[in-house]
């Protein structure tokens, strides 16, 4: 998959394409249908199939945020994306001269002339261009000028006719409900972060942790301890995440602190991927060193007993090997 980030000098080098367009925040069930869908009309055709999304998202620019929640961050975009059949995902650099585009300008200029796209399939409620004029509806009127084919899908839906949307999700992480977040997402939420030097608590209880940065606009589930697993070295590790601010040694700064279950390797300046699968407890103020020592034993013994058979990629909807 090629990763196209230079709009202003890139020329498309197929002669046609079919795309779909989104902000693709979550890659959940719903962005997966539409990706899908247009996969398969592209193989039906024999033509290329490409991604396009923005970098940063528009939210941020528009609503001048310092930081904008993420699911995902570039880079886990692309781990997700690479498990696609795509020929290109295209991020394409959002300011504000592309917020001032106009939605004609936007679709000619950038769609049909650089990338040749010759059918899009849209989101049910993707927009682009200024004011947000380019919708379905003006595609449907362009289409019938030019020769080019636009198809909009409908929301998914869970059972309980729950809309699968970036922004349920965000709320789930929020709240901690990481199992109900994997189940809108089809897959285990994950984060991916460089190990970095900690306080070395987690060590001298006899419980060493890798502490993870991870980027401010990237959003974690909310204050807890969970049972995840680590992907490294193409195996998944149990492990236990504790997220939050050591109420017990009074941290003012949040923390994202894992440890794997027998493991003793030095992983310090390693990028780690952790996969959330469930919220074990919140996270509280204990008395004593001694009662948080004795807490921490019992998570991890409740992470060792989780059967082997959750850590099987293969049943995953999207595949995760490294």
């Amino acid at each position: 998959m090629q990763i196209i980030s230079d709009i202003e000098n890139f020329q498309a080098p197929w002669d046609h394409c079919v795309a779909t367009l989104g902000d693709f925040d979550g890659l959940h069930r719903g962005h997966r249908t539409l990706i899908d869908k247009t996969i398969q009309s592209s193989s039906q055709q024999g033509r290329d199939t490409i991604l396009v999304t923005y970098d940063p998202s528009p939210k941020k620019v528009l609503q001048k945020l310092k930081f904008d929640s993420r699911i995902y961050l570039r880079d886990e975009k692309i781990f997700l994306l690479q498990h696609f059949n795509l020929r290109a995902a295209v991020f394409l650099p959002f300011d504000l001269n592309m917020a001032r585009m106009t939605g004609k300008r936007f679709l000619y200029d950038i769609l049909i002339k650089k990338l040749k796209i010759k059918e899009f399939f849209l989101g049910y409620d993707h927009k682009f261009g200024l004011n947000r004029r380019g919708d379905f509806h003006y595609m449907q009127l362009a289409s019938r000028r030019d020769s080019f084919t636009v198809h909009q899908t409908s929301s998914v839906n869970m059972d309980d006719g729950t809309i699968i949307s970036s922004s349920a999700i965000r709320k789930l992480l929020r709240s901690g409900d990481i199992h109900r977040a994997n189940d809108l997402l089809g897959y285990p939420f994950f984060v991916m972060g460089q190990v970095i030097p900690g306080r070395q608590r987690g060590r001298q209880l006899g419980v060493p942790t890798a502490n993870l940065n991870i980027p401010p606009e990237k959003i974690i589930p909310g204050e807890g301890v969970y049972f995840c697993a680590v992907l490294f070295g193409g195996q998944m590790l149990k492990a236990v995440a504790n997220i939050g601010f050591n109420p017990t040694f009074a941290n003012i700064d949040l923390s994202v602190e894992i440890h794997i279950l027998d493991f003793s390797r030095d992983i310090y300046g390693e990028t780690l991927r952790v996969f959330f699968f469930e919220k074990i407890r919140a996270e509280k103020k204990f008395s004593n060193v001694e009662e948080l020592k004795s807490q921490i034993f019992n998570d991890i013994e409740r992470a060792r007993n989780v059967s082997d058979s959750v850590f099987d990629l293969k049943r995953l909807e999207v595949p995760l090997e490294q």
